[in-house]
C-alpha cells in the first residue's frame, strides 16, 4: 500500500493520484492517496479500511506536511451528502485535529490514463468504445481535473501556501454530463447509446481563488471550456 521515494517523501496508495508524486521534488511530505474514491461506496469495511490507515499514517507521519485528498461536493452545503461524502468529511475532521501542517486538496472528477476504473471519466469511455448502453441524468453537472494537473498544483500549494489549508482543485468550467459525452462521440468518432433520465445532480463552486493562485504562481494550466476535450485528445493518443 505504501512506496515511500526517500526520508523527505512518503505516499500511500498505489493508484493512478500516487503514481503522479513519484517524481515530485517536495519535501518533508506524506501524501495520503490511498483513501475510498468511488462516491458512490457504501461498503462501511472500505471506509474502515481507510480510516484505520489515515489513523496510523497520521501517528506515524503528522509532522510532515500531510496531504489529504477529499471531495469538492464538501464545498457546497446545499449538495445532499451520501455516506461517501460523510465519511469524507469524518477524514477531513480526522485530519485536523492529528496534524498542524495539513494540506486538504478537495478534488472532482478526476481523469488521467484511460483504463478500466470505477469513475464517471472512464466509465464513459469503456461504455461508449464498447458500445454498451448507459444513462445519462439531464441535469447532471460535474467538475473535473486531469491527475497530471492535480500534481502540479500540489507541489506549488505546498511550496507558496502555509499550511492548515481546505482548497478545492478544479477545472472552473462546469460540464453537463451531456456535454463530456458529445466529446467523447467526436474524438472517439463512435455514437454513444443511452438513455436520459429527467434527474438533476449538481453543484456549484467558487474556484476564484483557484484561478488566481495559478495566474499568481504562472502555472502551465489552461483551464476553460475546451479544458476537458484538449486534454483528452491527448490521452487518446497516448492510448494508440
Amino acid at each position: 500500500m505504501k512506496f515511500s521515494m526517500g526520508e523527505n517523501l512518503v505516499i500511500l496508495g498505489t493508484g493512478q493520484l500516487a503514481q503522479a508524486f513519484k517524481m515530485s521534488n517536495v519535501g518533508h511530505v506524506c501524501i495520503f492517496a490511498s483513501g475510498v474514491s468511488n462516491s458512490n461506496c457504501t461498503d462501511a469495511s472500505q471506509f474502515d479500511r481507510e480510516r484505520n490507515l489515515l489513523k496510523s499514517t497520521l501517528e506515524k507521519y503528522g509532522e510532515k506536511k500531510f496531504v489529504y485528498f477529499s471531495s469538492c461536493a464538501l464545498s457546497a452545503p446545499e449538495y445532499q451528502k451520501n455516506a461517501y461524502y460523510q465519511h469524507k468529511k469524518q477524514m477531513e475532521e480526522l485530519v485536523r485535529l492529528n496534524s498542524n501542517n495539513y494540506y486538504i486538496f478537495r478534488i472532482p472528477q478526476l481523469f488521467g490514463k484511460l483504463k478500466h476504473h470505477k469513475t464517471l471519466i472512464n466509465f464513459l469511455y469503456e461504455s461508449i468504445l464498447n458500445g454498451d448502453k448507459f444513462n445519462i441524468y439531464s441535469g447532471a453537472y460535474r467538475y473535473v481535473i486531469e491527475i497530471e494537473d492535480v500534481r502540479k498544483l500540489v507541489e506549488s500549494y505546498l511550496e507558496h501556501h502555509p499550511v492548515q489549508l481546505i482548497v478545492d482543485l478544479a477545472n472552473p468550467y462546469r460540464y453537463n454530463i451531456m456535454e463530456l459525452v458529445e466529446i467523447f462521440e467526436k474524438l472517439l468518432g463512435k455514437k454513444a447509446i443511452y438513455e436520459m433520465v429527467q434527474k438533476d445532480d449538481q453543484y456549484l463552486l467558487d474556484l476564484s481563488s483557484l484561478e488566481n493562485f495559478v495566474l499568481e504562481n504562472k502555472l502551465n494550466i489552461q483551464f476553460g471550456h475546451n479544458y476537458f476535450e484538449n486534454k483528452l485528445q491527448k490521452l487518446l493518443k497516448q492510448e494508440m
